[in-house]
């Protein structure tokens, strides 16, 4: 209940973020508009992975957008939740979350312009180690920043800003 009522309280702060931000700022200068743009992408991108991490699937699929959604064989977030919302095997009571870089991403087949990150996942406890993921998050149609697009990162191909972008173009 109190991780719900954080993310919750995240997401406001990130939707009024977004409304001061300048969000039609779709430029990958360094005005402030940028740095901005990439501060909320990035909180949404961990409010996602955090959302997982806590198995709050609700979250997670409103998280994402609907062709994500799509993707997985869900027309709605409740159908999202249904297919999501495997019990985990293990505890992951200790994972930690951490992001890299925010980088501009073009438009790549279906996936519009948006923000491309680096989300990191990593338990000590045994159970998968340390995870690197891409994500491309856009804006959403009320404001808040949406997953669009996961990306597995290979350890051997890097991690840093642009192979987050070459594995978002690449699939």
């Amino acid at each position: 209940m109190a991780a719900r009522v954080g993310r919750a309280a995240g997401m406001l702060v990130m939707a009024v973020s977004l409304s001061s931000a300048g969000c039609a700022d779709t430029g990958s200068g360094g005005g402030g508009g940028s740095k901005e743009r990439a501060a909320a992408a990035i909180e949404a991108a961990r409010a996602f992975q955090h959302a997982s991490v806590d198995q709050d699937w609700e979250a997670a699929c409103e998280a994402r957008t609907e062709r994500l959604r799509q993707s997985l064989g869900a027309d709605t977030v409740a159908e999202c939740v249904e297919i999501t919302g495997l019990p985990r095997l293990g505890d992951y009571s200790d994972a930690r979350v951490s992001t890299g870089e925010a980088v501009e991403v073009s438009a790549f087949g279906p996936h519009p312009a948006g923000i491309g990150l680096r989300v990191t996942l990593a338990t000590g406890t045994g159970n998968f180690g340390t995870v690197h993921t891409a994500l491309r998050l856009v804006p959403g149609e009320q404001g808040a920043w949406l997953v669009d697009q996961t990306a597995n990162l290979v350890d051997t191909e890097g991690t840093d800003a642009e192979a987050v972008r070459a594995a978002l173009e690449r699939k």
